[in-house]
């Protein structure tokens, strides 16, 4: 059987593969994440934002036809901004249409580290 992720199982799609596939589901999701916070000394210069540019959809078409998992794995995009954010640094976050940032939930940490 394969694992479910917060209530989520892996879809079959029609190529044959999962989405989220069982390697991933093995390999990418931890129970939690190892962020711990870290006091930086604070950034002060006059360029202190960030530009972040994430995908706001899941599949992207490419030229041959086939569709590319372009997902933003939440604790690979959010816990380097976590450490950012505590040294000093804001963001900006954008798509390329303007659209909301499109996370993949079963990647989600099911607990927080105490």
């Amino acid at each position: 059987m394969i694992k479910k992720i917060l209530g989520i199982a892996p879809k079959l799609r029609d190529d044959g593969s999962y989405s989220p596939s069982k390697v991933a589901l093995k390999l990418a999701v931890a129970a939690k994440t190892d962020y711990t916070k870290v006091s930086y000394e604070k950034y002060q210069g006059q360029k202190s934002k960030i530009l972040v540019i994430c995908t706001e959809q899941k599949d992207m078409q490419m030229k041959n036809g086939k569709k590319f998992s372009t997902g933003n794995h939440p604790v690979e995009a959010i816990l380097p901004m976590l450490h950012l954010r505590d040294a000093g640094f804001e963001f900006n976050i954008v798509t390329p249409t303007g659209k909301p940032v499109v996370f993949e939930m079963w990647a989600f940490p099911e607990k927080i580290k105490t």
